[in-house]
């Protein structure tokens, strides 16, 4: 593992650099060829140039980014895949920095037209909100109309042509089209920026005199405090972003990207009712925000707790071995290596999505029960309902 590591960041050299107390121990061991160099070689844009006679143009960078299948960009940890996947985030957040505040101003006239004004006084974080998850509806919507477009007629969505056996067939050989490489790009940048959004959401960063402490010592020189709006259930979504980054990354580098082409589907579609259903709720529209709930219950229930678990994780867990079998078969120990790993993290997606579901019923008992609008994801103590007014 340390060796594949070391390989991605082009380091295939470690060993020889090892300090003289450890030359002698178990890392000293001569290490197989990593699993990623073994794979067929990718498309590059000197490749493309010389086809078109080194000619260095739009059109040539046109035809490498959006008609070349199986190019470097389709796996994330080659130079030019990071360097447009940072492209690509640095974009985000630009459209990100012009619309959200479009948005929370828009989430502010609503509140105001629907609660009144000292409403909007005491609930700004919740405007504030309103314009991030206005953007995340648009992107989960959009992209998921893409990957619906881009993939719901292939052999791996479809048992009569194979169904999810087709997901390991030809492995490590299969083709990476253009489609699935923009689409693991752009997924790849929204989930780098949603993990930095949470950082910034979460924690509050002051720059400070290292050596104004009062107790004489030295000091960081920068301040890093809790955010008292930061998320109930930040732990928890800490560690999802944490391992779907891992997981992005490390099926993107192993060409793992039809299963993980799935994933990024059926969290996309679930994720839309859960948008508009934190709208409706920040707004406290009633009824809204039942339909919003229900609606958010139901989805997530179909595709994280029945098709992620019961459909992909089943093929992971009991189909994916057919990749060492056949003319292309993955050398059996790279298997047993990684798939530990794979599995581990892909587990613990599940069981995060169990968690939120249960926050989920928790919502649904207050609201039937107790009659009050909660998001314990945003509030683990619940949410102060002496302002809400009996209007939709």
């Amino acid at each position: 593992i340390l060796n594949a590591a070391c390989c991605v960041f082009n380091f295939p050299t470690w060993q020889s650099s090892l300090p003289s107390g450890l030359k002698n121990s178990f890392l000293s061991h001569p290490a197989h060829t990593p699993l990623s160099r073994t794979f067929p070689t990718l498309t590059s844009y000197p490749d493309v140039l010389s086809e078109n006679n080194g000619v260095n143009s739009f059109s040539s960078l046109f035809k490498f980014a959006f008609e070349s299948p199986t190019t470097s960009l389709g796996v994330l940890t080659t130079r030019d895949a990071m360097i447009t996947l940072c492209i690509l985030v640095l974009i985000l957040r630009q459209i990100k920095a012009v619309v959200c505040p479009a948005f929370c101003r828009l989430g502010r006239k609503l509140g105001r037209s629907t609660h009144g004004v000292e409403w909007e006084r005491n609930n700004e974080e919740k405007i504030m909100k309103f314009g991030e998850y206005v953007f995340r509806l648009l992107f989960h919507s959009v992209i998921s109309v893409y990957g619906l477009w881009s993939f719901w007629g292939q052999p791996w969505w479809d048992e009569a042509q194979g169904g999810t056996k087709s997901l390991w067939v030809g492995y490590p050989s299969q083709s990476i089209s253009t489609s699935m490489i923009w689409y693991y790009l752009i997924q790849g940048a929204y989930n780098v920026d949603a993990m930095y959004s949470l950082i910034e959401l979460s924690f509050i960063f002051k720059l400070q005199n290292p050596f104004s402490s009062k107790n004489k010592k030295i000091q960081s020189p920068i301040s890093v405090t809790w955010n008292p709006d930061c998320r109930g259930d930040f732990c928890e979504m800490a560690i999802h972003h944490a391992i779907t980054n891992v997981l992005v990354i490390g099926s993107s580098h192993f060409r793992l990207t039809r299963p993980g082409s799935m994933v990024f589907m059926v969290h996309d579609i679930s994720d839309v009712p859960v948008d508009m259903s934190k709208l409706a709720n920040f707004m406290k529209w009633k009824i809204t925000t039942i339909i919003c709930f229900l609606s958010m219950v139901v989805t997530w229930a179909i595709t994280r707790l029945g098709i992620l678990p019961f459909v992909i994780y089943k093929s992971v867990l009991f189909e994916s071995h057919a990749i060492t079998q056949g003319a292309n078969a993955v050398d059996a120990e790279f298997y047993i290596m990684w798939r530990p790993f794979f599995f581990s993290l892909f587990g613990a997606i599940i069981l995060l999505h169990i968690f939120w579901f249960n926050l989920f019923i928790k919502m649904g008992y207050a609201l039937v029960v107790k009659k009050e609008l909660h998001d314990y994801s945003e509030h683990k103590q619940g949410e102060d309902q002496s302002d809400l007014k009996k209007k939709n």
